[in-house]
């Protein structure tokens, strides 16, 4: 039985070989090309939008500007009033106290936890449901009797706590109601008043948006 390890490669081989990679390369610029002048930003999506945001699938620009990554104040734009009593404020973190956590997770940065077209868990963030645990460990070890022997994936998955907004379930809330019943006889939605700027929606133009403008 004898190999082929010492035939020598031919030369027609190596010149279909870089032929047909050259025209793959050819056919996939040619995709991208048509697909900016064709207004197809979809195109360039790198995963899934979150059911939040599928709206915005249409209009990139509402969130990205050029080639910008997404910042605090875009994410502020339709967020604003829910962050207004934001519990884990970016107030609180910048106390020097917490610089050894800020080390593990950067909670002053919106897409730290919220990071779209990546995959996603519940409510919009993309990191392991026991993020929690990245600060407060300690909160099932021991420091809170009433956690003992909880699970460290349970804090927002199951609904008990919301990194932003804590007032349902703080025990200052809980002193200042335990009179009231366990539910008000006549439920009601509190109401939320959001301020535009804008009167009538602008007119989309996709040329415009997917030039970052």
């Amino acid at each position: 039985m004898t190999t082929n390890w010492n035939r020598p490669i031919k030369l027609g081989n190596i010149v279909n070989l870089k032929t047909i990679t050259i025209s793959l390369g050819c056919i996939l610029l040619m995709w991208l090309i048509t697909a900016f002048f064709l207004d197809h930003r979809m195109f360039f999506l790198p995963g899934a939008t979150s059911q939040e945001h599928i709206l915005f699938e249409e209009s990139c620009s509402s969130c990205h500007e050029g080639f910008k990554p997404v910042s605090n104040e875009t994410c502020l734009r339709c967020h604003q009033a829910e962050m207004a009593e934001d519990t884990h404020g970016i107030k609180k973190f910048r106390d020097p106290r917490w610089a050894e956590l800020m080390v593990k997770i950067d909670v002053l940065t919106c897409t730290a936890c919220h990071n779209e077209h990546v995959h996603i868990f519940q409510r919009g963030v993309h990191l392991p449901s026991n993020l929690c645990m990245t600060c407060h460990q300690g909160i099932i070890e021991g420091e809170l009797q009433s956690h003992n022997g909880f699970s460290p994936n349970g804090c927002w998955a199951a609904g008990c706590h919301n990194f932003h907004d804590h007032s349902s379930i703080s025990t200052g809330f809980l002193r200042q109601n335990l009179d009231q019943p366990a539910l008000l006889s006549i439920q009601e939605v509190l109401e939320r008043t959001v301020k535009t700027k804008l009167e009538v929606s602008p007119v989309p133009d996709l040329m415009q948006e997917f030039l970052g403008g």
